[in-house]
């Protein structure tokens, strides 16, 4: 449990914004939750992750204090990270103008800073590094994720340069105007050539193998998803697929691929690892997860014209069907 006194520099801050700055090691799903749990409490209240705090207010935080910072990381601290290797390696950019930034995401990077990991290994510090690196303005507004992808999915990611911006985004995401298409390589075949999966998905809360979702029809709490693919090329017991994400539930396309019995490969939380195992320990190819987001059209908030960003296809997809 965390205690402290709001002062004068926190005074209007927003709850949830406060929080984000103060626990860098939570996601941000996870600090929504840990204020739906009653895990902060403001003068000893329960409150709205909206609240605006006042000076003199004393929050409560149940939290261990090894996740708390007490003040947020210097810009010049954040700057220092593009002279890194692990910049060069992990920070990619596609395409960038004034209102966005597109990048190429490796597999292996987190896209925003987590429990289990440093608070500079992950895309958005260093997103925000290149932009403070890079901008004139002399305080430019930190870049927001308008999406995400798994920490094993590599590929196109979109972020919006300010809060206006990712507003705009939003809007045009919920409105359907997003087309995301990925590239995936699967053990066995898919049941058809193409076709459109279509389940109720639900959190595995009493998962012993780590799967976070699971297809439950019957289920109230299940929402829908739909997944759309094609296999362009089959050989060797293995598929190589282009998929179209209609839904954005997590891992998604893993669960579905997996409940058809054709799971990607490479997948740890969803797939089998059987033949996994068998595969790379046959393969001189990287032991990753083969699915790679290929493919993001939106439409541009200045302009309104549709526009596609395409992350090449890592050769390694080509290769894993012999």
């Amino acid at each position: 449990m965390i205690k402290i006194s709001i002062d004068q520099s926190a005074h209007g801050s927003r709850l949830d914004r406060l929080l984000r700055k103060r626990l860098p090691l939570l996601s941000l799903s996870a600090v929504y939750g840990l204020i739906r749990r009653g895990g902060v409490r403001v003068d000893g209240r329960k409150i709205r992750q909206d609240h605006r705090l006042s000076e003199g207010e004393q929050l409560e935080i149940d939290v261990d204090e090894s996740e708390f910072s007490e003040r947020e990381r210097p810009q010049n601290a954040i700057v220092k990270l593009t002279k890194t290797e692990f910049f060069r390696r992990n920070f990619h950019v596609l395409f960038e103008d004034p209102t966005v930034l597109v990048c190429n995401k490796p597999a292996g990077l987190v896209v925003h800073p987590g429990s289990g990991h440093q608070h500079s290994d992950n895309l958005i510090d260093l997103a925000t590094a290149y932009i403070l690196s890079t901008d004139n303005e002399k305080s430019p507004d930190p870049p927001v994720l308008m999406h995400r992808l798994d920490r094993d999915t590599s590929g196109v990611i979109l972020l919006a340069k300010n809060t206006g911006i990712a507003r705009q985004l939003h809007e045009a995401m919920r409105a359907g105007k997003f087309k995301k298409q990925y590239a995936a390589v699967s053990h066995n075949r898919p049941p058809e050539f193409e076709g459109t999966v279509t389940f109720a998905m639900r959190r595995n809360d009493h998962s012993r193998t780590g799967m976070k979702m699971i297809v439950s029809e019957d289920d109230d709490d299940a929402t829908a998803s739909s997944t759309t693919y094609k296999i362009a090329e089959y050989r060797n017991d293995k598929s190589r697929l282009e998929i179209l994400l209609h839904t954005g539930k997590t891992h998604q396309i893993r669960v579905h691929m997996a409940h058809l019995k054709s799971p990607i490969l490479g997948d740890e939380r969803y797939g089998d690892r059987r033949l996994d195992d068998n595969f790379f320990a046959s393969s001189q190819l990287p032991r990753r997860l083969y699915l790679h987001a290929h493919k993001l059209s939106f439409p541009h908030p200045k302009t309104k014209k549709m526009t596609t960003i395409t992350a090449p296809v890592p050769k390694e997809f080509g290769a894993a069907l012999g």
